[in-house]
């Protein structure tokens, strides 16, 4: 199944067109090299908000990467939103570099939609490279959170986090809706981090330093 859209997110348009308008202003007035690093900065923008198309895969016991970028951590965590249980968390670091848009693991339909403000310490750091104590504040990052529930009663969390340049976390997923596997439902705008929260039983299928693809890869398989 292929999801087509623009080949540029939305969110993206007005950075785009700032960066764009100013370059020109600049080579008009004759600033040739601040309408290069306009210029540039306008093409790095469509960079980071494109919206490459993505052949999802027709496995319903599969569980997709909800974002582009490297798994940093694979655990056994508390999910403390909903679930209020030890769940088999997957952490997916995105860099500044990464598409930003985020995609749903599974289908399925959304049951709640938590935004929980906190701090911006750096979120996406690799594993082997985080020192505890930064982990540990890294947590207590602004995040959203979202609650999906698959249709034979599974319940997943996707959690959005902010960090020290991603301060802007954009989710359309409200309750009630209805999702299929790979649909984008949001953004982190310039990196940071995403945890996917999964039933413990579920099949791992990726490891620690792997890169994913939003929409494409299969991170987990569901278990019984």
């Amino acid at each position: 199944m292929m999801i087509r859209r623009a080949p540029v997110a939305s969110e993206g348009f007005v950075y785009i067109g700032i960066f764009a308008l100013l370059a020109w202003a600049a080579a008009i007035i004759g600033f040739t090299v601040l309408s290069f690093i306009l210029a540039l900065l306008a093409i790095l923008n469509v960079l980071f908000f494109r919206d490459p198309k993505r052949t999802i895969p027709n496995e319903p016991d599969a569980y997709l990467s909800p974002a582009d970028g490297v798994i940093i951590f694979v655990e056994d965590s508390y999910e403390r939103d909903f679930l209020n249980s030890n769940e088999l968390k997957i952490s997916i670091s995105l860099a500044v570099y990464d598409c930003h848009i985020n995609r749903m693991p599974t289908t399925g339909k959304v049951v709640a939609a938590k935004y929980t403000h906190g701090s911006f310490h750096i979120a996406n750091m690799p594993g082997w490279l985080y020192p505890e104590n930064m982990k540990k504040k890294s947590d207590d990052n602004e995040r959203l959170s979202t609650l999906i529930e698959t249709p034979d009663g599974k319940q997943i969390v996707v959690s959005q986090i902010a960090g020290f340049l991603a301060r802007r976390i954009v989710s359309y997923a409200e309750p009630e809706m209805e999702f299929k596997s790979g649909e984008r439902f949001g953004i982190i705008k310039f990196g940071s981090r995403v945890d996917l929260y999964l039933p413990e039983g579920s099949l791992l299928d990726v490891k620690v330093g792997q890169r994913v693809w939003a929409g494409e890869t299969i991170v987990a398989r569901m278990g019984n």
